[in-house]
């Protein structure tokens, strides 16, 4: 897993006058970076993070960043930028964060994102030599909050059903079976949020504009979550 990103890694570090480490993470506002209304925190965005930690844990290795993230994008919405965005840069590594808005289509469009991400992953491998990290979605809001924006409230009440009734849940399961499927790596961030749920933490505060955007300490979490992975899929030698 993880063989060309690995492999690219090592021939930075080898070769001063090779092409730099290239990831695009491809996504949604959780991936543009967006925090609270009208804010996007370029530092905090868990991209970002996780190039500081590979620069730490690869000092020898310089690595680029292509932010493909767009605030309201689902799977669908975002097949006709992929050539653009993604395929024609032939990055070494892929991060695909889809769900969220997806998921607020209801269960219907299930088997539609579905299709939708296999279409994604098909391409990538098909025009690209770039490995891909398949991420689960953080928790969305389970109740109101005074961060919700004005601009934001019209959207709140299918966000709340989305969470409360599984929506979202389903919509992980199936990325879940996709990853196993497909034999690609899952950073599964939703994991690590049903373990904070489990620890009594209440998730909704986490997030930063009271709806779906994950906070920074939570945008750090992604970073981590995709690291421990990348960590794992090193190889020995």
């Amino acid at each position: 897993m993880l063989e060309r990103f690995h492999q690219r890694i090592r021939e930075k570090a080898e070769h001063i006058d090779a092409a730099p480490v290239l990831i695009i993470p491809f996504g949604d506002s959780v991936t543009q970076g967006c925090m609270e209304a009208n804010v996007i925190d370029h530092t905090s965005v868990y991209h970002n993070q996780l190039k500081l930690k590979l620069e730490t844990e690869y000092p020898q290795t310089t690595f680029s960043i292509i932010n493909a993230g767009v605030s309201g994008a689902s799977a669908e919405s975002s097949l006709v930028r992929l050539e653009r965005d993604v395929v024609r840069h032939d990055p070494d590594l892929v991060l695909l964060g889809f769900c969220l808005n997806d998921a607020c289509g209801g269960l219907e469009k299930l088997d539609r994102f579905e299709q939708n991400i296999r279409r994604i992953i098909r391409e990538i491998r098909e025009n690209t030599s770039a490995d891909i990290i398949l991420l689960t979605p953080n928790f969305m809001a389970s109740r109101e909050t005074f961060r919700i924006a004005e601009v934001h409230k019209l959207y709140a009440p299918t966000i709340l059903a989305c969470q409360n009734q599984g929506v979202l849940k389903a919509y992980v399961k199936r990325l879940r079976e996709l990853a196993l499927e497909l034999e690609i790596p899952l950073a599964d961030v939703y994991a690590e949020w049903e373990n904070l749920q489990l620890e009594g933490v209440d998730t909704t505060a986490l997030l930063s504009n009271g709806l779906n955007h994950p906070d920074a300490e939570r945008q750090m979490l992604i970073a981590e979550t995709i690291m421990a992975l990348i960590t794992r899929t090193r190889p020995e030698n």
